[in-house]
């Protein structure tokens, strides 16, 4: 049986791998799906990790750049979530070369609800009742940060994703101005608007209002 890590790179899918190595399970291949739209911070974390374990980080790329399926389909959303389908499907394409196989998958256990068990896929976190905050503790003490990330976000994924809780937005526009330019180029080029509560022009006003009135308060 081979065995498969799902690598996102976050807090919990490095915990898994850790915990896994730690624990001696067998893995046979460690993948992680390149968006090109991945936070600075993160291919430094992919690349540390993978000198960290002393084994290979498999780069997957979609057939496709990011880039151009958004020129086609623009800012993803609910129910339709295209780069998470073209990660799968990446993922899967190369599973598909080893069979049999498991593929890892590094839900926490806060997350054990989302999860069906199905033949071929483990959630060792939510096995081990490993939380999230049990594996950004665990990463860290191993000297994992992602250079402060999780300092001032709850997620690290893809940084312009319009699913990302507002007080992350807020984050990207505080600490990261050229990325919080580039989504208003986005926008201009999106056929769907950025989110569905609010226009990029209203989260700046937003943004500015909230930042005026903290210094006012100070």
């Amino acid at each position: 049986m081979t065995n498969i890590i799902s690598l996102s790179g976050g807090k919990d899918s490095t915990a898994m791998l850790l915990m896994m190595i730690e624990k001696k399970i067998k893995i046979d291949h460690i993948l992680f799906f390149d968006t090109a739209w991945e936070f600075p911070e993160m291919y430094e974390h992919i690349d540390k990790l993978e000198k960290y374990i002393g084994r290979e980080i498999i780069r997957l790329k979609p057939k496709h750049s990011f880039e151009e399926l958004f020129s086609k389909w623009g800012f993803a959303g609910m129910p339709w979530r295209w780069c998470t389908g073209e990660k799968r499907k990446g993922l899967q394409k190369y599973s598909n070369q080893y069979k049999p196989n498991n593929q890892w998958i590094g839900f926490s256990y806060d997350e054990a609800k989302r999860i069906k068990k199905t033949i071929g896929y483990c959630y060792p976190l939510v096995d081990w009742k490993v939380t999230e905050e049990d594996a950004l503790k665990y990463c860290n003490d191993k000297g994992f940060d992602w250079g402060g990330l999780y300092e001032k976000r709850k997620r690290v994924s893809c940084w312009n994703c319009p699913l990302q809780p507002l007080k992350d937005l807020k984050t990207l526009w505080l600490y990261s101005p050229e990325l919080w330019g580039k989504l208003f180029k986005m926008q201009k080029q999106s056929k769907r608007q950025f989110r569905k509560d609010y226009t990029l022009e209203q989260l700046d006003e937003r943004f500015r209002r909230e930042e005026n009135y903290y210094q006012l308060e100070l």
